[in-house]
C-alpha cells in the first residue's frame, strides 16, 4: 500500500526509486549484496539523492517499487551504463545478469537488435576505465 509520503511524491521522484530499485535487483541476483555492489549502491543513491530510510526501504522490500522508464535518451543511456557498471562491479558479468540486463534495456526502450552492441560498447569503454560522463558521451 505504502505511506503517505509516497502517494505525493513527483514522477521524478518514483522513476528515480524504481531505477535503483532495478539496481538493488541486479546487485542481488547472484545471491548476495558484496561490499563492492553495495558501496556502489551507497554512492548511486547518494547521486538519486535517496535518504537512508529510502535506500533501506527498498534494499528490504525490492518488489515495492515500480520502474517507469526515462523519457530522454541521455537518461536512458544513463541507466543502461549505471546497470553494466553494477552487474562489472564484482568482477565479471554472469548469465543471469546478463539476462536482467536485457530485461531491463528492453524496458528502458532500447530494442533487441541493437542492445548487444550497445552493451558490449560500454562493457569495453568501462573496462578501459572511461567514465560514466564520457561513455554516455560517446553513445548519444
Amino acid at each position: 500500500m505504502g505511506t503517505i509520503a509516497q502517494l505525493f511524491e513527483t514522477g521524478e521522484q518514483s522513476a528515480l526509486k524504481g531505477h535503483f530499485q532495478n539496481l538493488v535487483m541486479l546487485a542481488r541476483v547472484d545471491g548476495v549484496i558484496d561490499a563492492t555492489e553495495q558501496a556502489l549502491l551507497t554512492k548511486i543513491a547518494n547521486r538519486l539523492s535517496l535518504s537512508d530510510e529510502q535506500t533501506k526501504s527498498i534494499c528490504e522490500d525490492v518488489d515495492s517499487y515500480p520502474s517507469f522508464p526515462p523519457i530522454s535518451k541521455e537518461e536512458r543511456f544513463e541507466r543502461l551504463i549505471q546497470l553494466i557498471e553494477m552487474v562489472m562491479v564484482d568482477g565479471g558479468i554472469d548469465s543471469s545478469e546478463s539476462d536482467l540486463i536485457f530485461k531491463f534495456s528492453i524496458s528502458l526502450g532500447f530494442v533487441e537488435g541493437d542492445f548487444s552492441v550497445i552493451k558490449d560498447k560500454i562493457i569495453s569503454e568501462l573496462k578501459a576505465g572511461m567514465s560514466r560522463e564520457d561513455v554516455l558521451s560517446s553513445l548519444i
